[in-house]
This record gives structure tokens, C-alpha cells and sequence, in this order.
């Protein structure tokens, strides 16, 4: 899974809300798009050892993250949108990735040269 976001091994949730201001939401929306434009939806799973905060990026995303078989705690999040991008390096990844061949083929040709 995505895209997390920097921040300390524990104490996350409080950390993106006194930095960034984001706001702490009961539940994820029951649907990806009722998030307002302008946010981002933040998950931050409790893995006991470590917090990890990720940004929901899309609804694939969300339903992964939202996986009722999972035991470990999580708190939801909504911070500007732009924030969430720029600390996760959302918007770099997707770049990097545009660069990249997208057929076996053409990865075959590159190892050839």
C-alpha cells in the first residue's frame, strides 16, 4: 500500500493535527467522493510497535485501508489536500512512474542497449 506520510513512530495522530491541522473524523465516508475536494482522507494504523499515516489517494485505496479483518486500531483523518500530497510524495511518485516504460517490451529493448 500508498503513500505514507513523515512523522514520528508514535504520537502521529497528534503530530498531524498540532502541525498541519488536520482534523480528526470518526469513520472514513461511506463513499471516496463525499470527501470535499480540498481534503485529503489520512488513516493512521496502529501497529503496536510503530503508527504508520497514509494517505487514502483514491477508493481502492480507502477499502484497503478500511479492511474490518484487520485488528489494528486506526484513527481517520481530513488535512488539506495539497499538504497531504506534498508529505507523502504523491505527486513525485506518479511523475516517476510516468517516466517509466510501460511495456515489457520496451524494458527488454533498454536492457539491450
Amino acid at each position: 500500500m500508498g503513500f505514507h506520510l513523515p512523522g514520528p513512530t508514535k504520537g502521529k495522530v497528534e503530530h498531524l493535527i498540532a502541525t498541519y491541522g488536520a482534523e480528526r473524523i470518526s469513520k472514513p465516508p461511506e463513499a471516496f467522493h463525499a470527501i470535499p475536494e480540498s481534503k485529503a482522507l489520512i488513516c493512521v494504523v496502529d501497529t503496536v510497535t510503530y503508527e504508520t499515516a497514509t494517505y487514502c489517494y483514491s477508493a481502492v485505496e480507502m477499502t484497503l485501508l478500511n479492511d474490518s479483518t484487520d485488528f489494528r486500531r486506526r484513527i481517520w483523518l481530513l488535512m488539506d489536500r495539497r499538504q497531504a500530497e506534498e508529505l507523502s510524495k504523491f505527486k513525485t511518485a506518479l511523475a516517476e512512474r510516468r517516466k517509466e516504460p510501460s511495456t515489457p517490451l520496451s524494458c527488454w529493448v533498454r536492457l539491450l542497449h
